[in-house]
């Protein structure tokens, strides 16, 4: 194991300080004193995510008041699941090589740690401050649902058809075959806790297509990370999103990412529509922000993907936010109460998808 802390209560004045003058953070000031606090409700549910308060003995410029640490979560079934499906790898694998030439703006890199043994880790990063966190139980407003759309179509289109060769080929693909079983195992056992957890959240439609995926969720997986390819998010909704005019034209900057990797793009789009706008909302511009995200990958030079194409993907990923919603109604520990709340409205909102837009008809005979 490293020789790092395993938690933000564990972080000393010394390890900080020697981490943030070998990064290069700080030149001439000491650190002398930090304080962790945990962030706000409903934060952190697949990691520990806490604010560090630090103290200077003098100043300089560029030194930062407060930092955002991440650690592994301690609750042992939401660790199981991180896991089994390489989370902390993947976030400490995007800030380490890509998030330098991402088109979306995220936070800072101070610091990280790996150990693949046990996939301990820590980062370090930048605390955003002065933006507008977006809502996942509310919902994105219409301009911040565009502005969301816009952005994560400049980041697909930024490695479209890029990321099966060279440096990015050793980054997580969503296609891999031990992830499509170990996601169609999960899948599995938490089928019936979500039924029995959430029972207002299923129709009968969804139930039924819910249950016929786990018998071929691996094969879904893998037809839903082929074709048309690119980086992607992998938990972008908006929770994970803060909006602010100092991040650029887009106005948005994106964090967490614990689920990102290699695979199938549309799936950062579906999961957005379906999860972060009201159900009502996505009827009215379902179509409208598709279109939008289709433009925006023709204006990043993608070609050969027409909208067709685009709308069939799409349809096909929203059949893969079924995975998201079981997991989250029938196996993790949501935290707290606003967790609870996050994955009944998540789950209603997928449902209504599910039924509306018959993805059911996508499965694999």
């Amino acid at each position: 194991m490293g020789d790092w802390p395993r938690s933000s209560a564990a972080v000393t004045v010394e390890w900080l300080d020697a981490v943030m003058h070998r990064n290069e953070v700080l030149s001439e000031a000491r650190v002398t004193s930090v304080t962790a606090s945990t962030l706000g409700m409903g934060v952190g549910v697949m990691a520990e995510v806490s604010r560090l308060t630090i103290a200077y003995d003098k100043p300089e410029d560029g030194a930062p008041g407060t930092i955002i640490s991440k650690f592994p979560t301690t609750d042992p079934a939401n660790l199981g699941i991180a896991r089994s499906l390489y989370f902390y790898p993947r976030e400490v694998a995007f800030y380490t090589k890509l998030a330098q030439y991402s088109p979306v703006r995220t936070p800072r890199l101070f610091h990280a740690e790996l150990d693949m043994a046990d996939h301990s880790f820590v980062l370090l990063l930048e605390d955003i401050r002065n933006a507008v966190l977006g809502d996942q139980v509310a919902g994105l407003t219409p301009a911040q649902a565009d502005a969301a759309v816009t952005a994560i179509g400049r980041l697909h289109g930024a490695w479209w058809g890029k990321v099966d060769s060279g440096d990015m080929d050793t980054l997580f693909d969503f296609s891999n075959p031990h992830y499509g079983a170990a996601v169609q195992s999960a899948y599995q056992d938490f089928l019936a806790p979500a039924f029995d957890n959430f029972p207002d959240c299923y129709s009968s439609y969804t139930r039924q297509t819910a249950e016929q995926l786990g018998a071929v969720a691996a094969r879904v997986i893998l037809e839903q990370s082929s074709g048309a390819r690119s980086f992607l998010h992998g938990d972008y909704r908006a929770d994970n999103l803060l909006f602010g005019p100092a991040f650029g034209a887009d106005g948005i900057a994106a964090i967490d990412w614990q689920v990102s990797g290699r695979g199938g793009p549309l799936y950062d789009v579906a999961y957005l529509l379906c999860n972060s706008l009201p159900t009502s909302d996505r009827h009215q511009s379902e179509k409208a922000l598709l279109r939008r995200y289709h433009s925006t990958l023709t204006q990043m030079g993608v070609t050969g993907f027409s909208f067709d194409d685009c709308w069939d993907a799409y349809r096909l990923a929203v059949l893969c936010g079924l995975f998201v919603a079981i997991f989250g109604t029938g196996g993790m520990d949501l935290g707290n109460q606003r967790g609870r709340e996050m994955a009944h409205v998540m789950a209603r909102r997928i449902d209504a998808a599910v039924s509306e837009l018959k993805v059911g008809d996508l499965l694999p005979g």
